[in-house]
């Protein structure tokens, strides 16, 4: 997956909102959401990166963090697969 174009981040204390210009709807992200973001954005494997900022947070949670997160992004339209129109 990785994020459509037109979505602005503001970014505070940690956490973050996510707007989709396109539907001027807003996405909030906590700590583990927005590492997960920042990961898609670089084209980054979002569960490594969750791994690497918790290394004691067993596996299987975070894939399920980030198969949570990656589809409440796509049904809100702010995720996409990778060279899809958008």
């Amino acid at each position: 997956m990785e994020p459509v174009d037109d979505v602005l981040v503001h970014e505070e204390d940690g956490d973050a909102f996510l707007l989709h210009v396109g539907s001027g709807r807003y996405f909030g992200l906590n700590r583990s959401g927005l590492v997960i973001w920042e990961a898609l954005v670089a084209g980054a494997d979002p569960v490594a990166a969750l791994q690497e900022r918790w290394p004691d947070v067993p596996a299987a949670t975070c894939e399920a963090d980030v198969a949570t997160l990656v589809a409440a992004l796509r049904t809100a339209g702010l995720v996409r697969a990778p060279g899809a129109e958008g």
